[in-house]
């Protein structure tokens, strides 16, 4: 305990002097400023490289200073966060004004959330009490690359760009991003609630929350600017691809012959080649979620040709991983057979 409190001592202490703190949450890593320091706010976008008409998640510690935030607070609102909060739901609300203009990339909408990992949560608690209280916090990684689950791969993705006055938090098994896949955003600033990104919370268990049907987004190439909507997105730096289970049975052997080829797969295939390391993934969604950006993040320092993950199923319970190696695939650089 006195070690946790050090480390959030630590962390609120950056906060107020405008520096930025990666921190874990019950999602991912996120790498957070103060949303009322405008210079703070510009940080976030430089370090992570992130184009500025994407708003940044606010993350408070309760209902009373989402109130100070949040302009018109509604009843659909109101009962999702009873419902979710604390945990990973992240909702879109008209902008009180209170925050950095960079923060709402200009926007008159605010995407915020109570987190419910404890160390996100006692930090916002006592940076409430000597600032702001208020953190503008994306997935502390490079734009576009693999979110972060722990301190060692935010480093690794980070180093060249944070100041030696930023603070990392320490991975340790409390602070383990339990969930490891990003929040489920929903848009409630118009009269019809949207799902703009698929997460944790599934689009059934809002429903039953609100009592009707809410639909989900679909990305449009022209605007493209709410967190995860980007169409090439969470991307490992080596050549990554999904493929599916009678891809695995046919051309297997042939991919593995361009180079070192690590699959992950739901049971080990028949045939194996030299170049090829398999292993087998988890069949539970919610564990799947949990290794998923480890497992990537660990893939990019192997010497890999080729990172092959098998098509998870297609339901509800693997919708939010289906999004993420959706566009992981999308990237350029990626190969295409």
């Amino acid at each position: 305990m006195p070690k946790l409190t050090s480390e959030i001592s630590k962390a609120v202490d950056s906060l107020i002097k405008g520096k930025l703190v990666a921190f874990p949450t019950e999602t991912v890593y996120g790498l957070g400023g103060d949303a009322t320091n405008e210079d703070a706010v510009r940080r976030i976008y430089k370090v992570k490289g992130r184009p500025t008409d994407r708003p940044l998640i606010l993350h408070v510690p309760d209902l009373a200073t989402v109130k100070k935030v949040v302009l018109n607070w509604t009843s659909s609102e109101s009962k999702l966060a009873n419902s979710f909060w604390p945990g990973p739901l992240t909702l879109v609300v008209k902008n009180g004004g209170l925050i950095s203009k960079s923060a709402s990339a200009g926007y008159e909408t605010i995407a915020l959330r109570i987190p419910s990992h404890p160390f996100a949560l006692s930090m916002l608690e006592l940076f409430s009490k000597t600032g702001s209280g208020i953190v503008a916090a994306p997935s502390a990684n490079r734009f576009s690359f693999v979110s972060t689950t722990n301190a060692e791969d935010v480093e690794m993705s980070l180093q060249n760009y944070l100041d030696k006055a930023d603070t990392i938090v320490s991975s340790n098994s409390q602070d383990e991003c339990k969930f490891g896949l990003e929040s489920t955003i929903v848009d409630c600033s118009n009269d019809t609630p949207t799902i703009l990104r698929v997460g944790v919370i599934k689009q059934s268990e809002i429903e039953s929350c609100l009592g009707k049907p809410v639909r989900i987004s679909k990305v449009e190439r022209k605007r493209q600017n709410f967190p995860g909507s980007s169409l090439i997105h969470y991307s490992p730096r080596t050549a990554f691809r999904m493929i599916s289970n009678s891809e695995i049975k046919k051309d297997l052997i042939e991919l593995c012959k361009g180079g070192k080829t690590f699959l992950w797969c739901f049971e080990r295939p028949v045939h194996t080649h030299q170049n090829l390391i398999v292993e087998i993934a988890p069949s539970c969604s919610m564990e799947y979620g949990r290794q998923l950006y480890s497992k990537m993040n660990s893939l990019n320092r192997e010497q890999l040709a080729l990172i092959l993950f098998e098509e998870p199923p297609k339901n509800e319970h693997w919708n939010a991983i289906c999004d993420r190696l959706e566009k992981a695939e999308n990237r350029p650089n990626t190969k295409k057979f």
